[in-house]
């Protein structure tokens, strides 16, 4: 059974040629990775802040956070 041109293990793996897709590209995609991993921690950031700011308003209207802490619905 042969997976490829190896006749034997005595020689370079610079002979066989590339082992994995792709080869040369990982710093390229090393930064995509970490722009992406960086945009998202924005977005989200983003994310929970509008959400924070909603609910504060919702809270700081009236008797909504009097009510809300003792376990009121609140509509």
């Amino acid at each position: 059974m042969s997976t490829g041109q190896i006749d034997n293990w005595t020689g370079s793996m610079l002979d066989i040629g590339p082992l994995y897709p792709f080869v040369g590209s990982e710093m390229l995609l090393w930064i995509v990775g970490m722009v992406l991993w960086i945009a998202w921690h924005v977005w989200q950031a983003k994310a929970e802040n509008r959400e924070y700011e909603e609910e504060m308003q919702k809270y700081t209207q009236g008797e909504n956070l009097q009510k809300a802490m003792r376990g009121e619905r609140i509509s």
